[in-house]
């Protein structure tokens, strides 16, 4: 081979990683700073080597959420998808919409799509990657974190990532902070199988527990009837599934819903989807989600008054605010 041909071609190689390292310090340095949370995952998964890897809320969306599909059959492998963000509570960004065209205005991040997807037959998430999907760490970190972010069957607290994002959605790691609340669930009952008694409940009971992950005073709040809890359905799930009796939208917080929690301490809250307070609807027809086929999966999510509904409760400046969803799981007990 031509020596002046291998000199082009190493100094083309540093080139590029020159002026790829310089762009992540440009972005780190001038970019726009956003924190994600990461989604609920199997921690055996979780650490790999000299980093750890990391899965969003925002990693997985149903393909109907992107904006101009009209026409397309297909989503190709790597197709660029522009994902458009919006801050919320704590400071954490989250989902407003996706196209496939560059947005004009507002904050965005450009991701790329995992896998192909025929969008006319897609029963599942569609799968997107940005570029931030491992945290490297320094030699004997990576366990630490693995530690505290907790294990498959106890409490897990959510990384929230700290991302710098460049008016062109390129986005970059700069670090992490831990949620400020934990979250557990449990399976304390799984449904009778014996189809030949109808009044055995064909939905499990759970438990989902609640801990204080700082070293300060936290407080949650849990309205009557569980209505701090939402069930919601999969961004995937074949039905869009809604609770069947609506029973929480006159509860006005008080200040004996509030629940002081000092830090490390947990609170657990059993949950019994074969009563008529977690049955779903769906096309008029009502059911216990223990029943349904199980592509239909759905998530717990805590989502307390907002601090505006919580503006006359005396712990107000302490309440927890925001949302947290649990792992994925069907209403027999199966949990991802």
């Amino acid at each position: 081979m031509n020596k002046s041909i291998v000199i082009g071609a190493v100094i083309l190689q540093l080139f590029v990683l020159t002026y790829m390292a310089a762009e992540r310090e440009y972005i780190l340095r001038r970019g726009n700073i956003i924190h994600l949370r990461t989604a609920p995952i199997d921690p055996r998964d979780l650490f790999r080597g000299d980093y750890v890897r990391l899965n969003y809320e925002i990693s997985r969306m149903p393909p109907a959420v992107i904006k101009d599909t009209e026409g397309l059959k297909e989503l190709k492998k790597g197709q660029k998808i522009y994902v458009s963000l919006t801050e919320g509570p704590n400071g954490l960004y989250e989902l407003t919409e996706a196209d496939l065209h560059k947005p004009k205005q507002g904050l965005y991040l450009t991701g790329r799509s995992v896998y192909p997807h025929r969008l006319a037959s897609v029963t599942g998430p569609l799968w997107i990657n940005y570029g931030i999907e491992a945290y490297f760490v320094e030699q004997g970190k990576g366990r630490e974190i693995e530690k505290q972010r907790g294990n498959r069957t106890g409490i897990q607290i959510p990384m929230e990532m700290e991302i710098a994002v460049s008016r062109g959605g390129k986005a970059v790691i700069r670090g992490f902070r831990w949620s400020p609340l934990g979250l557990g669930l449990q399976v304390l009952r799984n449904p009778q199988r014996n189809r030949k008694n109808q009044e055995a409940p064909r939905s499990a009971t759970v438990e989902l527990t609640l801990a204080n992950a700082t070293d300060e005073p936290l407080a949650i709040v849990n309205l009557p009837d569980y209505c701090s809890f939402s069930l919601e359905p999969v961004a995937w799930a074949k039905q869009r599934w809604a609770l069947a009796h609506d029973l929480c939208a006159e509860i006005v917080p008080s200040d004996f819903d509030v629940l002081t929690l000092a830090p490390g301490q947990q609170r657990g809250f059993v949950i019994d989807f074969s009563t008529d307070r977690w049955l779903v609807k769906a096309e008029d027809k009502i059911q216990q989600i223990g029943s349904l086929e199980f592509t239909e999966q759905f998530r717990l999510v805590y989502r307390p008054p907002d601090k505006a509904a919580s503006a006359h409760l005396s712990q107000r400046d302490i309440i927890w605010h925001g949302y947290l969803p649990t792992r994925v799981f069907h209403g027999r007990g199966q949990i991802d």
